[in-house]
């Protein structure tokens, strides 16, 4: 909507359809949603008249009629189908165990795979509640002492 502000005074319009065609993709592509919104857009002409030349009108002077056009965008609406077709593709994840359906059905085995033990979930709560600052080490011997250091704290 940002493409086509209300008419004032220092608000530039889009007066060509093709120009704002191509801003709506431009836009649209850059969020990542190109498919997803549909854009309407309209054209408003406005019509000014005026007299020819300098000085004050009278009935029999010439006159001429400026047309001021610009395009609107009207309505932005979400295409519910494409929507729901990239929602059902997110958040899939791949779990292989060698447990058959008898000993393991699939809702506990997924309920399984997120409540298995990390390392990593440790130290980030760890680093989340001591706040300690990256450290940038070169040495085996320095890595090793930080991979003791962090364990310990998480033991403790």
């Amino acid at each position: 909507m940002a493409l086509t502000p209300p008419r004032g005074r220092g608000k530039r319009q889009i007066t060509d359809e093709a120009t704002l065609m191509e801003a709506i993709d431009l836009v649209l592509t850059a969020h990542r949603v190109d498919g997803l919104r549909s854009v309407a857009w309209e054209k408003q002409v406005e019509q000014t008249t005026q007299y020819v030349g300098r000085g004050r009108g009278s009935v029999h002077r010439e006159k001429r009629v400026i047309q001021k056009m610009r395009s609107h965008i009207t309505h932005i609406a979400r295409q519910e189908d494409p929507i729901a077709a990239r929602c059902q593709r997110f958040g899939w994840k791949a779990f292989v165990t060698n447990a058959g359906h008898t000993r393991l059905s699939l809702p506990d085995a997924v309920l399984c795979y997120h409540n298995a033990y990390r390392v990593e979930r440790l130290f980030n709560r760890l680093k989340s509640r001591v706040h300690i600052a990256p450290l940038f080490v070169k040495r085996n011997e320095h890595i090793e002492g930080l991979t003791y250091l962090l364990t310990l704290g998480v033991r403790v």
